[in-house]
């Protein structure tokens, strides 16, 4: 038997490491945990667990119906964010075609994309950022989806409202972007994107929103797509039956409405992002600025070489290396005393003075 090309030649995913004793950072999960509210409504649905979920996550359609102010059919619930990549893929992309991003951003993009026996064009970064313009002259009549990750994992980085509208304004109708936004609703420039007002003004737009990061839900995988209802539907039809646990839709729907929850969330990354850059930039560590829930930044040297002495000192960060950025470090922003605890660590191993 031969395995497939296309499968043979897929990187294995590469996720944030864990070790015994050490605070892990690695992965931009919630410092706080998950949503109280959350934990209560999926305890709540334990003794129904014998019975199949809503196949159609209707409660949790309706609930972001409401919130995005947009009718149902614009929304698609799904396995966490990775598999409405691999959905949008399946139903839209053929074997001949391609899709086109960056080389240094969430590496499921190009999973789905070779899943399917595409091509994937990918473009670098420019100092940190998306190259919006590398990324339209990679564009041909074959080109089926553009993926963007705004704010960009792993540097964190953004673009604006009108670089979005501009690259979105004059694109083909045979393509789609699908605009990655897994940590927007950390994001306070003032000139983030509005994703909600370019939905209703341009149709080859998808957003893409996950339940892992400012809900704390990561471990129950919730994620969701929202745009113009043919592509969501096609991209439906693609669907496993019961993708959606049952704990995770009851989670889902009440971490929605868990404003507390949210709001200290959101208070203590704003916090953490002016503190961790500020002490970052004191060490002349070259932080890159972040709209997400974590920092990226240089170690001046490969990461690997410096990532188990770190580990043993107690926190976990994340080795850039499967990104292609090999001496830089991504940091998820923890509580101040695991914020401090790094410092205290970087200063030892590296003997910085901030």
């Amino acid at each position: 038997m031969k395995l497939k090309d296309n499968i043979a030649s897929m990187e294995a995913y590469a996720p944030g490491k864990s070790v015994p004793g050490a605070v892990k950072l690695s992965s931009n999960e919630n410092p706080l945990g998950p949503s109280p509210a959350a934990i209560q409504a999926a305890s709540d649905v334990l003794n129904g667990i014998h019975r199949y979920p809503d196949g159609a996550a209707t409660a949790l359609k309706s609930a972001l119906s409401k919130q995005w102010d947009l009718p149902e059919e614009h929304f698609l619930v799904a396995n966490g964010s990775d598999e409405v990549f691999a959905l949008l893929a399946a139903a839209w992309i053929s074997p001949g075609e391609n899709a086109v991003s960056c080389r240094e951003t969430f590496s499921q993009y190009r999973y789905a994309v070779h899943l399917f026996n595409a091509q994937m064009r990918e473009v670098s970064l420019t100092h940190g950022h998306f190259d919006l313009e590398a990324i339209g002259k990679q564009i041909d009549e074959n080109t089926r989806i553009v993926f963007l990750c705004n704010p960009n994992n792993p540097t964190g980085t953004y673009k604006n409202h009108k670089e979005i509208e501009r690259f979105l304004t004059g694109l083909p109708s045979h393509l789609f972007v699908v605009l990655d936004e897994a940590y927007a609703e950390f994001a306070q420039a003032p000139d983030f994107p509005d994703s909600q007002s370019l939905l209703k003004q341009f149709p080859n737009l998808i957003v893409t929103r996950t339940f892992s990061k400012l809900y704390g839900l990561a471990g129950l995988r919730v994620g969701y797509a929202v745009g113009d209802p043919q592509i969501i539907q096609g991209a439906a039809r693609a669907a496993m039956p019961f993708n959606v646990n049952n704990l995770a839709q009851a989670a889902a729907l009440a971490a929605l409405t868990d404003e507390a929850h949210r709001k200290a969330t959101l208070e203590l990354v704003e916090c953490e992002r002016e503190y961790m850059t500020r002490e970052l930039e004191k060490r002349r560590l070259c932080p890159l600025p972040s709209q997400a829930n974590f920092v990226c930044f240089s170690l001046k040297q490969p990461v690997a070489n410096l990532w188990s002495q770190i580990a043993d000192r107690g926190i976990v960060l994340r080795d850039l290396a499967s990104f292609g950025l090999p001496e830089m470090a991504r940091y998820t922003y923890g509580t101040r005393n695991d914020n401090n605890r790094l410092l205290s660590i970087l200063d030892e191993l590296l003997g910085l003075e901030s």
